[in-house]
């Protein structure tokens, strides 16, 4: 018989497991019958739980993707696919959500995989986010891409010197990675006035490449366990330096630098600073409240330019070169237009290869069938409710839609696997194909770099095809397929992309 003195405990133990019973089932009655969403269809444990989400997401790196794709089939155009977020897939009511006058916030939860919910990109509130994307929205104007467009040459141009130094050896060429090199330069030079050189490495900095890859893969477990990102932060640097490869020591000095960098402009005295002076003097010279001009707030808005303009257009170029190579006709008639305009014209002018229509088709169609924002976007209405067919949706219920659905719908694109740029030339097809194209998002939380994005792609594209033959090789369409959504479309793990011989 236990003794006197045990009881008390035992009888503490039991107290608090009742307690913790009762709280569960009171959260279960909550989340499944009383909550607002209660009558959305989807699966019972993804209303009940984030840990539904965290197992795609997060254990099985970037599949949730692909579980909403089935969870639709079976539930139709809604389904609730966590405790608090509805996901719709309906390509008409993706412009009548994201394009229209609605004054949409950000769900901090989905969007705290960033660690940087400061950024205009994470930032929460749309009125915050409006006050903080106008003090740079100037730097990604078209004057400004204008006095930045050398900067774009000189990156393109130097990936052509590259190739050159490869022609003839025999040995594949990374495609991928070499346009990974070329976006994180560009967008290095133009949000920090200061390069990278990664196309200057050896191999295009396949450490680099790699490390973006992993960290993109631990953003999944940032955005279920909030404490990920920071505990990695605050590992002494020297243990870092002594386990890390190349690539995570450039990044380590990357951050130190640019931690400096930041603070120093934080500090700086108020004037009227140039375009030259770059974001980060834009932001500090903006009429921003001072809690936003602080080092680590500017620190955040760095690695959110460095991020969003590294992978996507890296990836939209090294889709639509797939594409290209895999189709001699396409091939044929691109290098055929490129050749024309060379003859009358300066393929490194944005102005030039603007008017160039099938240049254009190739891009655009190499962003539809990339998706290179693959991950939802989940959005807030925090004063109105939200109308889907029979649902009305109070304000603050998030709602999320994907680009990826609308881009590969049948109804709007039809043989949506198929590369077919004559979709974007036809003007029996080319309303209906532009109308659901929005590679960029619609509205006003749309992509404030897509410009300078697509002066990139239209540039490597044109000078790339142009001024060598490639041959591609060890390459099949899965190796340039989504196998992972860390927000932007990874190919599976182990394939190095695509490659080809520069003859």
């Amino acid at each position: 018989m236990p003794s006197i003195e045990v009881l008390p405990s035992l009888w503490t133990l039991v107290f608090s497991g009742v307690i913790v019973l009762t709280w569960v089932l009171y959260a279960a009655i909550c989340r499944l019958y009383l909550h607002s969403l209660g009558n959305v269809p989807g699966p019972r444990l993804a209303a009940l739980t984030y840990w539904y989400e965290c197992y795609y997401d997060a254990l099985l790196q970037g599949k949730y993707i692909f579980r909403l794709d089935e969870l639709h089939k079976e539930y139709g155009a809604v389904v609730r696919v966590n405790p608090n977020e509805v996901h719709i897939q309906d390509s008409d009511f993706f412009d009548q959500f994201y394009g229209s006058t609605r004054k949409l916030d950000k769900d901090s939860y989905f969007y705290r995989f960033t660690d940087s919910l400061d950024s205009a990109f994470a930032t929460k509130s749309w009125s915050v986010h409006r006050q903080r994307r106008k003090a740079f929205n100037r730097y990604f104007s078209p004057a400004a891409l204008s006095r930045k467009e050398q900067d774009v040459r000189d990156c393109a141009l130097q990936l052509c010197k590259q190739l050159e130094s490869k022609r003839g050896s025999g040995k594949p060429v990374f495609l991928g990675t070499a346009f990974r090199a070329l976006a994180a330069d560009v967008i290095s030079q133009y949000a920090l006035d200061s390069c990278f050189d990664v196309l200057r490495q050896k191999d295009f900095g396949q450490d680099f490449t790699n490390l973006n890859r992993t960290l993109s893969s631990v953003t999944m477990y940032q955005r279920h366990f909030p404490w990920t990102l920071p505990a990695l932060l605050v590992i002494p640097d020297w243990f870092q330096r002594l386990s890390a490869g190349s690539a995570m020591i450039m990044m380590l000095d990357f951050q130190k630098s640019n931690r400096a960098i930041a603070a120093q402009i934080a500090k700086a005295p108020k004037r009227n600073a140039e375009l030259e002076d770059g974001i980060f003097h834009g932001i500090c010279n903006s009429d921003l409240p001072t809690s936003d001009k602080t080092a680590e707030r500017l620190m955040q808005e760095t690695m959110s330019f460095i991020g969003a303009g590294t992978e996507t257009t890296a990836s939209c170029l090294e889709h639509t070169m797939y594409y290209v190579l895999a189709n001699p006709a396409i091939h044929d008639r691109l290098s055929q237009e490129l050749a024309a305009a060379a003859q009358s014209g300066d393929l490194t002018s944005n102005e030039t290869l603007k008017q160039l229509p099938y240049l254009e088709a190739c891009i655009k169609e190499g962003l539809r069938m990339g998706n290179e924002v693959s991950g939802r976007l989940p959005r807030i209405d925090p004063n109105d409710a939200v109308t889907y067919g029979k649902y009305v949706f109070p304000p603050g219920t998030v709602i999320s839609m994907s680009i990826r659905d609308m881009h590969l719908d049948p109804k709007c694109h039809p043989d949506p696997l198929r590369f077919n740029p004559e979709r974007f030339l036809d003007p029996k097809l080319r309303d209906q194909t532009e109308r659901y194209f929005a590679p960029f998002n619609k509205g006003s939380r749309s992509c404030v770099g897509r410009e300078l994005s697509w002066l990139e792609m239209r540039m490597t594209l044109a000078l790339v095809v142009h001024r060598f033959k490639l041959t591609m090789v060890n390459t099949e369409e899965v190796d340039v397929s989504m196998a992972h959504d860390f927000f932007a479309p990874f190919h599976p793990k182990g394939s190095r992309g695509l490659q080809a011989l520069v003859d």
